[in-house]
């Protein structure tokens, strides 16, 4: 079976907190759903939607377009947070330099203090990166993973996948895998040790090619999954195999998840 390593099953768009989601999981072939948070109240959702079903995990964190709300109380209150049994992880967080509007600088601190956050609680952590590959090198090149981490929806290069994984993190595939156009993508995916991949949807977000323009449900994640396999010339349960395996291995709270 799947894991969904990273999705918002919470997010309004679906309209019922992801209770349809979590109902159709056994058909849909997923053995896991990783919620992500976004900001205090996406966490707070996705710690309470995981302790809705034991298939559902969560993480905590702040994205990148919202580093003034970084602040060392709510820090104190994700370090409680994180210690919840269903918490597998800090983040999403990281540099988006897509939109001119959000602080550079106010962002490379936030992602600091949610990096010090993670090695504090012991979790690894979920990066969010978007054209801002210098800066994060730079904090890369700085910085230890004693608990790894995930490259969420990857889409540098070969040569940034390199950087990445030598630190010891793994890097994540979403829809974006799928498009035709993606061709640097597509060699970053053959390039990527099997042990170090995962699969994830980023759900409402970043439909596969087969469902453009239309919400994104972490049933998808089957298209990424037929992708790898095509890219890397292995069969589509080799990836499904690997990829649940790399992601209970990353996220130690999911050990006991049953993927068979």
């Amino acid at each position: 079976m799947l894991i969904d390593s990273h999705a918002h099953i919470t997010d309004e768009k679906y309209g019922d907190g992801g209770k349809s989601i979590i109902s159709s999981m056994a058909e849909d072939n997923l053995a896991a759903i990783v919620c992500v948070g976004c900001d205090r109240q996406s966490t707070l959702d996705a710690i309470a939607v995981a302790h809705s079903d034991a298939r559902v995990f969560a993480s905590v964190g702040v994205h990148p377009y919202y580093p003034e709300t970084v602040t060392d109380e709510l820090m104190t209150e994700f370090e409680t947070l994180a210690r919840d049994d269903k918490v597998v992880a800090v983040g999403e967080f990281g540099l988006d330099y897509h939109h001119d509007e959000y602080d550079r600088d106010a962002q490379i601190r936030a992602m600091r203090a949610q990096y010090e956050l993670a090695r504090k609680s012991k979790l690894p952590v979920i990066f969010h990166v978007r054209e801002a590959t210098g800066d994060f090198t730079e904090f890369l090149r700085g910085s230890a993973f004693p608990e790894s981490g995930v490259m969420h929806c990857f889409s540098g290069t070969v040569e940034t996948a390199k950087i990445c994984l030598d630190k010891g993190l793994y890097i994540a595939f979403g829809g974006k895998l799928t498009y035709s156009n993606s061709h640097k993508l597509h060699e970053v995916a053959k390039y990527a040790p099997l042990d170090r991949i995962l699969v994830e949807t980023d759900a409402p977000y970043l439909s596969p090619a087969q469902h453009l323009g239309e919400i994104n449900y972490p049933k998808n994640v089957s298209f990424v999954r037929d992708k790898l396999a095509e890219l890397r010339g292995v069969s589509r349960e080799e990836i499904e195999r690997a990829t649940a395996e790399n992601t209970k291995r990353l996220f130690f709270k999911m050990k006991n998840i049953d993927t068979e």
